[in-house]
Order: structure tokens, then C-alpha cells, then sequence
């Protein structure tokens, strides 16, 4: 079985992008284990108050691998509320109430509020930018290989 591992960042319209590539790619792969690498391409500043820092989607994340979700599904639906719904992943409420079709958003906000997976997007961040070395999102590597962005993993052209 090949292993891709696929950094990314849900605010990342490149990654949203590359999020539908590999929606086409993967009924050609059926063989192909996805590693789900999220990172915060920028970190939230303190006093910040916007909408699209994803942290909080991203400790969502380890909530929904917790629980067993379907993390293809879960991206999906998250990309979706941000893109397309344009929810403010900020408020751990709101995040959680944009998700609870698929999940318990009472534990989540709860999970979320209390910074359970804290820890867990700091050493996420930390595989990302210091181990692996990314520098752009999305990015791919495969079998271990090269990071690779997402024109040269797909092909597309640039």
C-alpha cells in the first residue's frame, strides 16, 4: 500500500484545491493510505479577532480521528463551511454547531473549550514546519519522498 502524506491548512483555498484533485484521483488509488498532516500555515496573533484562523477546525480534527469519523468526509464538510458557508471557525460554538449534522457538537465545544488538543496542533505544527520541512500548503509527500506542492503532485501547470 502507498502512504501520501497531505499537509495542509483548512483556509487555504490552495489546499481546497488540492482537496478536489485528490477527490479524483482516489477512485484510480483505491490502494492509497492518506496521512492527514493539518498545520496553521500562520499561526493566530495574539489579540486577534478575525474569522479564518484554523486552529480550532484543526483540533476539531483530532476530535473527529478520536471518534472515528471519516476524515475525507470531515475535510470535506469543513471546507465547506468555510468556503461555502463562510462560518467563523474562531468561535468554538459556532465551529461546533456548523459541524453538529456529523458530530456531537456538545462534546466538541466542550473538547475545543477547554483545549484538549492543544498539544496536539502544537506537535502537528511542529512535524509540519520543523521536522519536515513545509514551507507551502498544501503539500505532499509520498512513501516518504520529496514535499511536493500540489502543481507538481498533481501534474497541473503552474
Amino acid at each position: 500500500m502507498k502512504k501520501l502524506e497531505i499537509f495542509f491548512d483548512y483556509n487555504c483555498p490552495y489546499c481546497f484545491k488540492g482537496h478536489n484533485n485528490l477527490l479524483g484521483i482516489l477512485p484510480d488509488n483505491p490502494n492509497l493510505e492518506i496521512v492527514w498532516q493539518p498545520c496553521e500555515i500562520y499561526e493566530r496573533p495574539k489579540n486577534y479577532s478575525g474569522m479564518y484562523h484554523t486552529d480550532l477546525c484543526i483540533q476539531a480534527m483530532f476530535f473527529a480521528v478520536d471518534i472515528g469519523l471519516d476524515i475525507l468526509k470531515f475535510n470535506e464538510k469543513m471546507y465547506n463551511i468555510i468556503f461555502n458557508e463562510r462560518v467563523n471557525v474562531e468561535n468554538a460554538d459556532n465551529l461546533a454547531d456548523a459541524l453538529a449534522d456529523i458530530l456531537d457538537a456538545a462534546q466538541l465545544k466542550q473538547a475545543l473549550k477547554t483545549g484538549k488538543y492543544a498539544a496536539q496542533l502544537k506537535q502537528a505544527n511542529n512535524y509540519a514546519f520543523k521536522v519536515k520541512g513545509v514551507q507551502i500548503v498544501p503539500s505532499y509527500s509520498a512513501d516518504g519522498g520529496k514535499l511536493q506542492d500540489r502543481q507538481e503532485f498533481f501534474g497541473l501547470p503552474y
